[in-house]
C-alpha cells in the first residue's frame, strides 16, 4: 500500500480525485441544474393557460408584476378590477398583433425580469418574490439605466395597459369610455352622435 501522499500526486497526476478543473467543472453543471430547475419548476399557478404569445412563466410575470406597480401599496390589486389573470390576459391579447422581432425582445424581456434578480440580491425568480420585494426589484432595474430600466419601464407600462383595458377601472379616472364601439362592431356608438348628417358641410367650411 502506497503512502497516502504519493497515492494522492498519483490519482492527481492521472486525472482522479479532486482536482482544480473537475470542482469547476462541478460547480458549473450543479449551476446549470440550479438554473434549469429554478427555469422550469414551481410553475404550478395559471393551470391551463393557452396565451396567444405568453406562455405560463411569462404570464406569471406579468401577473407578478401587476401586484407590485399597480396598487399604491405592492399587493393585491384593487377592487373593482381585473385579477392578476386576466391582466396577463389582457396584455397577451395585446401583444398578438406585434411583429415577430418585436416579440423576440419582449420574450427577451420576460426572462431577464424573472430571472434577473440576482442584480438586486434575491435568490428566488421574480415570480416568487413578495409584491415589496418585487417592486423594489424593478425599481433596482431601472437605476442601472439603459436596456436594463427599459425591461422595468416595459413591464410597467404593459401592466398598466392590462389594467386599465378593463371598464371596471374606468370610474376613478371619470372615463366613459370610448366613443366608438371596441372594432368598430356592435352597432352604434357614442361617436355617431357627433357625426354632421350625410351631405351637410361643418361650419365654416369653404368649397
Amino acid at each position: 500500500r502506497l503512502p497516502a501522499a504519493l497515492a494522492s500526486r498519483l490519482d492527481r497526476a492521472a486525472g482522479r480525485g479532486l482536482t482544480r478543473r473537475r470542482v469547476l467543472l462541478g460547480g458549473a453543471g450543479a449551476a446549470l441544474l440550479v438554473a434549469g430547475g429554478r427555469h422550469v419548476f414551481g410553475y404550478s399557478d395559471f393551470a391551463e393557460w393557452q396565451g396567444l404569445v405568453l406562455n405560463r412563466r411569462e404570464a406569471l410575470v406579468v401577473a407578478a408584476a401587476a401586484e407590485a406597480v399597480i396598487p399604491d401599496v405592492p399587493g393585491p390589486l384593487p377592487v373593482p378590477g381585473p385579477s392578476p389573470r386576466q391582466v396577463a390576459q389582457a396584455v397577451d391579447h395585446y401583444l398578438a398583433g406585434m411583429p415577430a422581432m418585436m416579440l423576440l425582445e419582449v420574450h427577451g424581456m420576460f426572462e431577464l425580469l424573472e430571472q434577473g434578480t440576482a442584480l438586486d440580491a434575491h435568490l428566488g425568480r421574480l415570480s416568487k418574490l413578495d409584491p415589496a420585494a418585487r417592486l423594489r426589484f424593478l425599481r433596482r432595474l431601472e437605476s442601472f439605466g439603459s436596456l436594463l430600466a427599459q425591461s422595468a419601464r416595459g413591464i410597467r407600462d404593459l401592466c398598466l395597459l392590462g389594467w386599465y383595458q378593463d371598464p371596471r377601472t374606468w370610474g376613478p379616472l371619470g372615463f366613459h369610455g370610448p366613443l366608438v364601439p371596441p372594432g368598430g362592431r356592435g352597432g352604434p356608438g357614442r361617436y355617431d352622435s357627433l357625426v354632421a348628417p350625410r351631405g351637410r358641410d361643418p361650419e365654416g367650411a369653404v368649397r
